[in-house]
């Protein structure tokens, strides 16, 4: 089953293109978007790498900012 995760508190200067390289070693990325809150959409392939992004990334640093990652509901 595919997982769906939030990226929030996102800098204003971040790219679908850097958060794509931030998030894509994780696993097979099947959809990603910023909308303009600014806040990232991800959708993986599997519960697994979906719930790797987010233990990984919770409150790491991009672009300056500490960014919030969670599952999607």
């Amino acid at each position: 089953m595919a997982r769906k995760i939030f990226i929030g508190d996102l800098s204003a200067t971040t790219t679908e293109t850097t958060l794509e390289a931030a998030f894509d070693n994780f696993g097979t990325i099947v959809a990603l978007s910023i909308d303009p809150t600014p806040m990232g959409h991800i959708e993986y392939s599997s519960d697994a790498e979906g719930d790797a992004a987010i233990a990984a990334m919770d409150g790491a640093t991009l672009d300056g900012s500490v960014i919030t990652v969670g599952e999607e509901r």
